[in-house]
């Protein structure tokens, strides 16, 4: 059975995303898929990605058609060991393309390929423009990646109540803070996703506003205000949470500015947008056929 490792020359390249995007894929072909990491130079269940895409130990190593292995800052000399040892190919995910050429020649018939990942606009031009045909995607810097959840939320600020936490697990990728809106309430909101809104808890026109644009994720009432019994039964049919916190409006927006410092690969909802980045990217096709070809030495 075939192993391909992820790897790369630095940290905080974006294996793990980049990991999760291709097992979704293998799964997705209908292949008995198998996500590890090393241990001890040997390959153990991989916890994350078995969590966030609730595999359960689905399928063994034993009884996998396709193996991938997650490589966390291990010298190469190491790594070419590794790959050998399992007779494996790697995928390296690297922020630029200054180390491409010394990395190919050194894993020479192992090497897959490279991914560049987080690449900003004007910049993929300049890589492209190297025609290494190694090179088998180049991805683009994504906000999506540095999205928390309500959860997350809740953790940074005082919250001093929770009201509908089953689902706090909602994705935030947009925050709005309420005050004067001059343009109609539920129009205004929606032209942002997965929001959260940050408004004194005694403005229930500006929170009736955004619960009725289908794009609220999870309304903070600052000030230690609860909003009023309409808004909150409004929210609770919707499935949005509400958290009332101490911090006023400013404060909050403040403690929330500061968390982005700090991101991780935590949701199933980031799973999904990194295969769909994979897929609008790279040719998936090519890509298996060149995992299940036997290494020419």
């Amino acid at each position: 059975m075939p192993v391909i490792c992820i790897s790369s020359s630095e940290k905080d390249s974006g294996k793990t995303a980049i990991l999760s995007g291709i097992v979704q894929e293998s799964l997705n072909r209908g292949i008995k898929t198998y996500v590890g990491e090393l241990e001890n130079n040997e390959i153990v269940d991989h916890k994350k990605i078995n969590q966030l895409l609730e595999l359960d130990n689905r399928n063994s190593l034993k009884n996998s058609e396709l193996i991938f292995v997650e490589i966390n800052q291990m010298e190469f000399s190491k790594q070419k060991i590794i790959l050998d040892k399992f007779d494996a190919k790697v995928i390296f995910i690297e922020r630029d393309s200054a180390d491409i050429n010394s990395i190919e020649k050194f894993f020479s018939e192992r090497l897959v390929g490279f991914i560049i990942n987080g690449v900003l606009k004007y910049k993929k031009n300049v890589i492209e423009s190297l025609h290494n045909q190694k090179v088998i995607a180049i991805l683009e810097e994504q906000r999506f990646f540095m999205t928390k959840t309500a959860q997350d939320l809740r953790d940074v600020l005082s919250t001093k109540k929770v009201l509908g936490e089953e689902s706090l697990n909602k994705i935030i990728e947009n925050y709005l803070i309420g005050g004067f809106v001059l343009d109609w309430g539920p129009e205004y909101f929606s032209t942002r996703k997965n929001v959260a809104l940050v408004v004194r808890g005694d403005r229930p026109d500006v929170q009736l506003s955004a619960l009725q644009s289908g794009t609220l994720n999870v309304l903070i009432a600052t000030s230690g205000i609860s909003p009023v019994e309409y808004i909150i039964y409004e929210a609770k049919k919707l499935s949005i949470p509400v958290l009332i916190v101490d911090e006023n409006t400013e404060e909050a927006i403040s403690k929330l500015s500061d968390s982005f410092e700090i991101n991780d690969f935590d949701h199933n909802e980031k799973v999904m947008y990194s295969n769909r980045i994979l897929n609008d990217n790279l040719n998936f096709d090519k890509l298996f056929d060149i995992f299940s070809t036997p290494i020419t030495k």
